[in-house]
């Protein structure tokens, strides 16, 4: 236990793993739900990650059974947090690290690896099996101890310590469900391993990514590769989420509750937030494995191309104007469409990578959105200006905008229209729905 939660002793940093905080969604969870999502932040912890619980458990009981000791040099797979956690423990306790990763993982995960003093093995992008592979043969020629995540059962065994119990003393008894995205699995089986002897009607959701998604920390396992200490009886639920949910959860996370963390966190919160809406009563946990600013040199969180700009209502025009005076000079061309959303909205949350990805496909277009208030009571005031600004209106002889999320076409950055042309709102859409009926619009404006 760490200095913020005794007096100080004689404490490392390995003695201040654990005891994250549990925070509550503000604005993404809605009241009107009857649920609560709560967030465990295992970014607080001393190397930045959830993997800081497993990395110190595997090193100290591998040294209680003589199998390491200070010297020796350890050899680990990882998909880049696991492997920063092992090498900062590595460093207090004076062990040698070689890292194997594929090459596509974030700039800040690798500089965070060797500025603990790891040595960094690259293979192929994506190729986390190849990368298990080297490590046993690197075993097997003597180069190093492999503490293997995979298979260790220290691995789960510092969650069915740790991360079970805090999370039932935290939420004082009241969690329903539990949400883990799923690497190793260890999170989700150690967890699950506690809470089925602790409270067994605690139901336990695994998140895996939708085929084809690449969302760092996470997998969805060829057989012959899913780690020896998966137990598939533990988990009570099975979620995939595709990398549109997770980057834009992540996103919003940021924007929406001032929650920085990576992609996966943003599965497993997209996940929560669907499990949340699904009955009311719900005490909905899941983990927030890490912080966003390990992905900055990715992209995700960059404004999703085509997007110019987001603003406010009360900053719409201003901001237009801005977009145009830029925009003329390098793309005058360009089709200009504005998307009114709100961080209130469920159905905001399924319309907005669902336009994102429809915006990325469409040469030529830029896409502004625009947030319509921060509550839905600032939304349902009859006085809001939105809804006297017949710009924004279907129907000219019928007030202003009606509905979020909706799309409209401004024009082109040099000839803007008058009269934007205002679709029909996206309410109650499922996100195949939304697409095609955002296509549509879009193509309808091509020139």
């Amino acid at each position: 236990m760490c200095l913020r939660c005794r007096p100080w002793r004689s404490e490392g940093p390995e003695d201040c793993v654990g005891n994250t905080p549990l925070v509550r969604l503000q604005r993404m969870a809605h009241a009107s739900w009857g649920s609560v999502v709560l967030c465990k932040l295992e970014g607080d912890n001393p190397a930045g990650s959830v993997k800081d619980r497993p990395a110190l458990s595997m090193i100290r009981r591998a040294e209680e059974a003589g199998r390491i000791r200070p010297g020796d040099t350890l050899i680990e797979a990882t998909s880049g947090n696991t492997g920063i956690a092992l090498a900062a423990i590595s460093a207090i306790k004076g062990y040698k690290l070689k890292l194997i990763m594929p090459e596509n993982m974030s700039l800040e995960r690798r500089a965070s690896m060797a500025v603990y003093g790891a040595e960094l093995i690259l293979v192929s992008q994506g190729a986390m099996e190849e990368a298990r592979d080297l490590a046993q043969a690197m075993q097997a020629r003597g180069e190093g101890i492999v503490l293997d995540q995979f298979a260790n059962p220290d691995n789960p065994q510092a969650h069915y310590e740790t991360t079970g119990p805090e999370l039932l003393r935290q939420t004082q008894g009241r969690i329903t469900h539990f949400v883990s995205s799923m690497g190793t699995t260890g999170t989700a089986m150690g967890t699950s391993r506690y809470f089925k002897e602790a409270k067994p009607e605690v139901q336990i959701i695994g998140l895996q990514p939708a085929a084809g998604a690449q969302i760092p920390g996470i997998r969805r396992w060829p057989k012959e590769y899913l780690p020896s200490i998966f137990e598939e009886s533990r988990l009570d639920r099975v979620i995939d989420i595709s990398q549109e949910e997770a980057d834009e959860t992540a996103r919003q996370l940021a924007m929406q509750e001032g929650i920085f963390a990576g992609m996966s966190s943003g599965g497993a919160v997209s996940a929560a937030l669907k499990i949340a809406q699904e009955a009311p009563g719900r005490v909905v946990v899941c983990i927030v494995c890490d912080r966003g600013d390990r992905y900055l040199s990715t992209g995700v969180f960059d404004p999703v191309p085509p997007l110019h700009h987001s603003c406010s209502a009360a900053s719409l025009d201003a901001t237009l104007a801005h977009v145009r005076r830029t925009a003329s000079r390098t793309s005058p061309a360009t089709r200009l469409f504005v998307l009114f959303t709100a961080p209130w909205c469920p159905d905001c949350q399924t319309a907005l990578p669902v336009v994102d990805g429809a915006f990325g496909d469409s040469a030529g277009a830029a896409l502004l959105r625009c947030v319509v208030s921060k509550t839905r009571e600032e939304w349902k005031d009859p006085g809001h200006t939105l809804r006297h600004d017949r710009r924004w209106s279907s129907s000219l002889a019928d007030g202003g905008l009606k509905a979020v999320p909706t799309l409209a076409f401004l024009g082109t950055v040099e000839r803007p229209l008058e009269q934007p042309v205002v679709d029909a709102p996206m309410e109650a859409m499922e996100a195949s729905q939304i697409r095609g009926q955002v296509r549509a619009f879009v193509a309808k404006h091509a020139g």
